[in-house]
């Protein structure tokens, strides 16, 4: 790091950027020298999911504290957070109406994820003609059916993204009536696909409330520290927005993680093509950098199963992170009457079988820290799982049952599942009633974690080493096998399940759908470290791996050797996210439509922008790009950027597939504008 010294010895107009990462372990905080990406100070902090704002206030109190940059000198702010993430993967969010304009139709047995759906006369044809005009009185009365207990809006119209005056027309009366948030679906894309539209606009309405909150608390805390600089919002394609841009189109920030993590990934490396590998709490993401900017997803994200139009990286992610819960196989044998015991009480463990994750947990070297009276119970009693009480719940918020063991637990401190149960009269089985509560933030649950293998080796400093020497003692103790023996077989599953993601995301790069069962065994063979037997497939992979998070290199080990690859850890890859979040680009891409009239015209439409026509596809082209320039460049200057550059792309479709046509051929023509800008303070 780079303290005083080097600030005050060189350019005293330096500009400085704070960024911040929520991750789903640790908020990081760094404070990076905007003129060449040196990073003068970094902090972490627990993240607190209960209220995300806590753990960020803490870790930018940590990181002012630490060097000597004042909050009234940071010239830019950046952040990417989990939380739009989050609240879609766990279903929370505000209440949506939704309006479908022209396509009552299409729509049999569809659900977008709305609390009210009206259908109105209206729509296009997929050559901009109008099907239907707009009955105005039955707009207004739709409006006021679906704003009833909701709080956002949502509107999509049939082939508004050739001509979307409806939904301006719409969305205006919308807001005008009900002063609600409210978006229309070609906002957030100009993309034909009105299924995904639709469900784009509506996932956008249900996080409105959600992240507006979040960035109401985030804005006030960061003026009342003194810190005066634009805030920007991380999005999930790895370009970033105004705070103001992100309260309208909070769904653009879904799966930002990634996305800050392979551009902090390429500054903190120096490389612009790489394979990205961040290992996180809770998950390991892996990402293809192309030219120094993530690869994004053609068709759009899919959440929670549903196809989207949100732009975002295009990653494999699986489930292993530094907390993911280690734990045996069905480690319990049920006994019948509500009885169950843990199997390897009966010592009949012959076999090393394991699962790591899906379950994120508290480490144990964390939650002993807090609770080092259950050490010794860990160690006589092979049992390595604990909960304990965080919060009390309200009353009303939870049931009998469930207050219940809320009331054993606040007897008793941190206890297993085997002492709850006994501890807790009345109650035969409890495992519903505990899940519901750790899932809904009351209890905390502690267990062995592949980060407890790190402390335990010496590699990673996280709380109190006694407790995970425990919970391997307990594990080596019910297998019957030495610690170190356990810890290099667990290690040996990590490094090839992280080997195994990073092939499948490059296969999924070159083959698109290749997977198989017998595919997949291949792929296992290739990153497994056993010996070839005579007959080996052996991965070469010619791009660098690039590996952040922490402790990134221990639980990554021997996977270049695996994979025939340079295995590079950059410095300061423990907050390779935070620095990813204040040193991108605004980034915005927006397409026009270009479609042939009945009188040998062509029709140009922009979204939200009123439509031209033109005599000649050239003309028309020209006038699309002069169109998009205008719209792009006005939207980011509204955003703060400067040094803004414009793109365009140009693809035409034809009626016929002999690659010979003219222009009384085409059946629609579209623009791509894709321009890049500078925030402000850069």
């Amino acid at each position: 790091m780079h303290g005083d010294r080097d600030r005050r010895g060189g350019d005293r107009t330096a500009k400085y950027g704070l960024g911040i990462d929520t991750g789903g372990t640790f908020t990081d905080a760094v404070i990076v020298d905007l003129s060449d990406y040196r990073l003068i100070a970094k902090a972490k902090s627990p993240t607190t999911h209960s209220d995300l704002s806590v753990g960020l206030f803490e870790s930018v109190r940590k990181v002012f504290a630490s060097c000597d940059v004042k909050p009234s000198e940071i010239s830019l702010a950046g952040v990417s957070t989990t939380l739009a993430t989050n609240s879609v993967l766990e279903g929370k969010g505000g209440d949506v109406g939704l309006i479908l304009i022209g396509w009552k139709n299409y729509t049999a047995g569809l659900t977008f994820g709305e609390k009210h759906l009206a259908h109105v006369k209206g729509g296009y044809d997929s050559k901009g003609r109008m099907v239907d005009s707009l009955d105005m009185d039955e707009v207004k009365k739709a409006i006021e059916e679906v704003s009833q207990g909701v709080q956002a809006l949502a509107i999509s119209g049939l082939f508004a993204v050739i001509n979307p005056s409806q939904e301006r027309a719409v969305k205006d009366l919308a807001i005008k009536m009900t002063g609600l948030p409210t978006v229309a679906g070609t906002e957030l894309s100009s993309t034909l696909g009105i299924d995904e539209r639709a469900r784009t606009a509506v996932l956008n309405g249900r996080l409105v409330s959600v992240i507006g909150r979040f960035f109401d608390g985030l804005e006030s805390t960061f003026r009342e520290m003194g810190i005066a600089a634009p805030i920007m919002v991380y999005k999930g394609d790895g370009s970033v927005m105004s705070i103001e841009k992100a309260r309208r189109y909070p769904v653009e920030s879904v799966f930002s993680g990634p996305a800050a993590s392979s551009v902090g990934g390429r500054i903190i490396s120096g490389l612009n093509d790489f394979i990205m590998v961040d290992i996180g709490g809770t998950s390991t993401d892996v990402a293809i950098m192309d030219g120094g900017m993530p690869e994004i997803q053609a068709e759009g994200a899919s959440i929670r199963g549903w196809r989207t139009h949100v732009r975002a990286v295009d990653m494999y992610t699986v489930a292993l992170g530094g907390d993911s819960l280690i734990k045996l196989k069905d480690p319990v044998v049920d006994l019948g009457n509500g009885v169950v015991i843990p199997f390897f009480s009966l010592s009949r463990f012959k076999s090393f079988n394991f699962t790591i994750g899906p379950e994120r947990v508290t480490p144990l070297s964390v939650f002993c820290r807090d609770s080092p009276e259950i050490i010794p119970r860990i160690r006589d009693s092979w049992v390595s799982d604990y909960y304990r009480l965080i919060r009390r719940p309200a009353e009303g918020e939870v049931t009998d049952r469930s207050m219940r063991v809320v009331d054993t637990l606040e007897k008793h401190g941190a206890l297993s599942l085997v002492e709850i149960r006994e501890k807790t009269p009345g109650l035969w089985t409890i495992d519903d009633e505990v899940r519901l509560l750790t899932d809904k933030g009351y209890l905390q649950h502690g267990g062995l974690t592949p980060s407890d293998l790190m402390v335990y080796l010496g590699r990673f400093d996280n709380g109190d080493p006694e407790g995970s020497r425990a919970g391997l003692y307990a594990l080596s103790g019910a297998l019957r096998m030495k610690e170190d023996v356990v810890v290099q077989r667990l290690l040996d599953m990590i490094h090839s399940k992280i080997a195994e993601a990073i092939l499948h995301r490059l296969m999924d790069d070159r083959y698109g759908t290749w997977s198989s069962n017998e595919s997949m065994k291949i792929v296992r063979d290739m990153a497994s470290n056993k010996g070839s037997r005579g007959f080996a497939v052996l991965p070469r992979i010619d791009i660098p791996i690039v590996s952040i998070g922490a402790p990134t290199s221990s639980l990554m080990g021997d996977v270049g050797k695996r994979l025939g690859a340079e295995l590079v850890f950059p410095e300061n890859g423990d907050v390779g996210n935070a620095i990813g979040a204040v040193c991108s680009k605004i980034v915005e891409s927006m397409t026009a439509t270009i479609t042939p009239c009945d009188d040998g015209g062509f029709k140009v439409s922009v979204p939200m922008r009123d439509a031209r026509y033109l005599r000649s596809l050239d003309s028309a082209i020209d006038t699309a790009k002069e169109m998009l320039r205008y719209g792009l460049t006005d939207s980011l200057r509204k955003d703060g950027a400067g040094n803004i550059q414009i793109m365009f792309k140009t693809r035409t479709y034809s009626m016929t597939d002999d690659g010979l046509w003219t222009e009384n051929d085409l059946d629609h023509a579209v623009v791509i504008g894709r321009a890049i800008g500078d925030p402000h303070g850069l």
